[in-house]
């Protein structure tokens, strides 16, 4: 099983390569450490390796409470180790990433700054977000809803209800333009 975490890292860490294969080694390993250093990258590595060690049942409360809320403090990025995040997440930008502890979030996802997943209400359920769903800044996504595979949140949209696939969503509340423009 450290396998699968090492896997899902690794995931993570290509998620900062070039997606064009003719660009130099070089600039590929420039790309490739610069993400490694990013806070987004370093919530997610103390994220899976803390996920490890709770579903392995190696205790670790004290010492990863302390660790998480360091990184909250200094990344902006509130990763909980109950939520279940795919691999190849990628984190653009710095701070006021918000996940609920009970999140799904899909593989190859992208968050960016500002983004809250959680509930619409304090007894309410959480989202569930397929693969590759790209969120933007300042979005937010509440309530129990799914948002299919490919999905498109834009900036500052509030989503409060399910969505299929490959939808592109906008506004307050958000609502989907693919479907709308093929209407």
């Amino acid at each position: 099983m450290a396998k699968s975490m090492l896997n899902h890292l690794i995931a993570d860490a290509k998620r900062f390569l070039p997606p064009d294969p003719s660009v130099p080694v070089s600039q590929k390993a420039t790309s490739l450490v610069r993400g490694m250093l990013s806070p987004g990258f370093q919530a997610i590595v103390v994220y899976r390796g803390f996920r490890w060690a709770r579903q392995r049942g190696i205790p670790s409360q004290p010492l990863r409470y302390v660790v998480e809320r360091f990184v909250e403090a200094t990344t902006g990025i509130q990763l909980p180790v109950d939520a279940e995040i795919g691999p190849g997440l990628r984190i653009h930008h710095f701070g006021g990433i918000i996940l609920h502890p009970a999140v799904r979030l899909g593989a190859g996802c992208t968050l960016f700054q500002g983004v809250t997943l959680g509930t619409a209400r304090d007894d309410g359920g959480v989202p569930v977000v397929g693969n590759e769903v790209t969120i933007g800044a300042g979005a937010k996504v509440l309530g129990e809803i799914t948002l299919g595979d490919r999905c498109r949140v834009g900036a500052n949209a509030v989503v409060v209800h399910s969505c299929p696939e490959d939808a592109v969503l906008i506004g307050i509340p958000a609502r989907n333009i693919r479907q709308e423009r093929s209407s």
